[in-house]
């Protein structure tokens, strides 16, 4: 018996059918198709086959059960199986994506189905299937039958692998076998299988390779495998082949333990096939607080030789380095007191090893200054230990002690006094080749006047509302005893402290707006930091001249300090010092010091930097940096320096990227005085790509 309904004139008929219970299984993110909610179908007509159970929908028929929504121009659904057979632009939606077809067989209950001369795509991750024979196993996998994936949009992808077959798993992989990769129609590249991301979270695999050419290393291929080790950590190993170094092997591995500890272990080592010389590099970053509130970091790097970094650095910090440093420190805090120890390591990479000082420990114990019950003195201490050991020459320990007293007074509003006194304790023990036990004491004294005034303008601007501008004066007198510590051994700048007696004076003005870009919102932006300072010196103005040649220079250089910030998305930054001294030729009034550096940026991918750097006699040099979006999708970034004193170009470097919608090709072109480097690498999207040769000890790109 059939019963049939059929309303003329009418678009569509609703009948909404409750379903039979079904266990619900949980989708990514939680959701679940297969709940208990009813199906409802529409369609232009309806019918219902009693014997067996079976409903008939045919015109425009949507099909709904939770969040799945099914349309077709006919659907053949049975109630006691969940059986949906469904023809005719047939497409079905998910949360997770969509699937079209001409046919489709789909049990509601279970989520299984078939699809002849299907498409799938999956939304998170713009993943797109085809295949003569898609089977849906889950609600989260997929098996196909001469198909292709890919992540590119359009009729026509700019790449895509092509399968025999293909078991693709939501949240985790595709495999495929048998497998094709194509440019758009051309075919490239065949391999057995691939195994590709189909997951947003963190995924062990294989990146895309780099390739390359440096005239120091040659010719340039490395290759990198990611490995999820636990949800805290992870590993990357690196294979690297430079036809004139080497092979080199490398790993870098991350960790988080706990709520703030976290860090970065590098070894990298390549035998030196071509030129018999081994080179290996190892780096550790690590912080965070251990059991008993102690606060544990640790900057530590170690390489073979200054080869590593003039083969490997891949910027002038990196390969213009000359010493590797190692420090491993901790820390302690009890209110205002704290203790710190540190361990630390130098590798001079310029010449040998055994002269360097090293710091092996070094221990700090300071006391913040506390208030004496209700006087307005101050007492403060800062107290430290430190054993100097080298494979040659002195070594030894040095204990200090500097307890201080301090005060703050104000005469008037305007106008803070500060002295302070304090006495500063050194005692040596050194080994024979040093003077044995020896100790000096030095006095010292200071007195800090400071002002601020104030003033408030407002300019009624539509978002500069108010600007304050505060003017800082302050003079400070310094004196330290003279004594003659010619006695003393000489392992840093605190072993021969020398005898002052100065003035100081300098003048700070700020400049802050109050900013309200939208209603209810209030920024306060610096945008002007201006400041002079000059000292002079009583002593060398009192200074008996022997030689009626020699000349006084009382005043140190006047020294300028500006920062400048326009706008939130520019600053410039001036640090100058300018002789007012005549030196022995007569000559007066010019810059010794000058650096200079700025930037505009749009916050949008294009930025301009330039940084200016002059030391008289020393150094002149210009870097610069342009980054550019504007060109999308092609991505421009150009850096360049130049040293004024040899009149040469000490680098240049192009990096350009073409970002399409589902890959990105980067080129790469160096060129410093030694070295001239191409590099090409790919990227597809869902896979990275290695970033760097050599394990590099800075942190890798994106």
């Amino acid at each position: 018996m059939k019963s049939f309904l059929s309303i003329r004139g009418v678009l569509l008929v609703t009948i909404a059918i409750l379903c039979l219970p079904v266990k619900a299984l949980a989708l990514e993110g939680g959701e679940s198709l297969r709940d208990e909610s009813p199906v409802r179908i529409e369609a232009d007509q309806l019918t219902f086959d009693e014997n067996t159970s079976t409903y008939h929908a045919s015109g425009q028929v949507r099909v709904r059960k939770g969040d799945l929504t099914l349309l077709s121009d006919r659907v053949d659904w049975n109630t006691e199986t969940g059986e949906a057979e469904a023809s005719g632009h047939v497409r079905l939606s998910e949360p997770a994506g969509e699937l079209e077809s001409e046919e489709m067989s789909l049990n509601l209950d279970t989520g299984r189905g078939r699809l002849t001369d299907g498409r799938v795509f999956l939304r998170e991750h713009n993943f797109h299937l085809t295949g003569a024979e898609i089977e849906k196993l889950g609600e989260q996998t997929y098996r196909v039958e001469d198909g292709a994936f890919t992540t590119c949009d359009g009729p026509n992808p700019s790449w895509r692998f092509s399968a025999r077959r293909l078991d693709v798993t939501l949240g985790g992989y595709a495999r495929a076998r048998d497998v094709v990769f194509y440019l758009h129609k051309l075919p490239v590249l065949y391999t057995p299988y691939l195994l590709y991301p189909v997951k947003s979270e963190r995924e062990s695999g294989f990146l895309m390779p780099r390739y390359g050419y440096s005239q120091k290393r040659g010719t340039e291929l490395s290759l990198a495998y990611y490995q999820v080790i636990d949800r805290n950590m992870d590993a990357t190993f690196y294979l690297d082949y430079l036809s004139d170094l080497g092979i080199g092997k490398g790993i870098e591995y991350r960790y988080v333990l706990g709520q703030d500890n976290e860090g970065e272990l590098k070894g990298y080592h390549i035998n030196g096939l071509a030129d018999g010389d081994d080179r290996y590099a190892f780096n550790w970053l690590h912080g965070g607080t251990l059991p008993g509130d102690v606060w544990l970091s640790a900057d530590a790097e170690y390489v073979s030789s200054r080869d590593y970094f003039d083969d490997f650095g891949e910027a002038a910090e990196e390969y213009n380095k000359d010493t590797a440093q190692s420090v491993v420190a901790g820390s302690r805090s009890w209110g205002n007191r704290n203790l710190g120890a540190q361990l630390k390591y130098i590798k001079d990479l310029e010449q040998k090893n055994d002269l360097t000082l090293q710091r092996l420990p070094e221990v700090r114990f300071e006391s913040i200054r506390q208030r004496l019950g209700e006087t307005p003195v101050y007492a403060a201490l800062e107290s430290g230990y430190t054993y100097f050991w080298r494979k040659e020459g002195v070594k030894g320990q040095r204990l200090t002690a500097r307890p201080s007293l301090s005060a703050i007074f104000k005469p008037v509003r305007a106008l803070a006094i500060q002295p302070e006194i304090g006495f500063r304790e050194r005692l040596y023990w050194t080994s024979d080749e040093g003077p044995g036990f020896e100790k000096e004491g030095l006095w010292d004294f200071s007195t800090h006047f400071s002002s601020r005034l104030d003033r408030v303008y407002s300019p009624g601007g539509p978002v500069v509302k108010k600007i304050r501008h505060s003017i800082e004066p302050e003079l400070v007198y310094s004196y330290i005893s003279p004594e003659n510590q010619e006695h003393l051994p000489q392992f840093d700048a605190l072993d021969e402290i020398g005898p002052e007696n100065k003035i100081a004076l300098a003048l700070t003005n700020r400049f802050v707006a109050r900013l309200e870009p939208e209603e209810g919102e209030t920024v306060y932006h610096e945008f002007l930091y201006l400041r002079l300072s000059q000292e002079y010196d009583i002593r060398e103005s009192r200074r008996d001249r022997l030689n009626s040649q020699d000349r006084l220079r009382p005043f140190s250089d006047i020294r300028a300090e500006m920062i400048l910030r326009p706008t939130r998305w520019s600053y410039l930054d001036i640090d100058a010092r300018y002789d007012v001294n005549a030196d022995e030729d007569g000559f007066t009034n010019r810059f010794v010091v000058f650096n200079a550096r700025g930037a505009v940026t749009d916050r949008s991918g294009n930025e301009l930097s330039l940084d200016y750097r002059y030391r008289q006699e020393e150094l002149e040099y210009l870097s610069g940096e342009v980054d550019l979006s504007i060109l999308k999708p092609v991505y421009l970034g150009y850096r360049h320096r130049y040293d004024f004193e040899e009149q040469t170009t000490l680098e240049q470097a192009v990096d350009l990227e073409y970002r399409a919608q589902c890959w990105s090709l980067y080129l790469t072109y160096r060129d410093r005085l030694e070295d001239t480097e191409y590099l090409v690498s790919f990227a597809l999207t869902g896979l990275g790509r290695v970033a760097e040769f050599g394990g590099s000890l800075d942190e890798a790109e994106d």
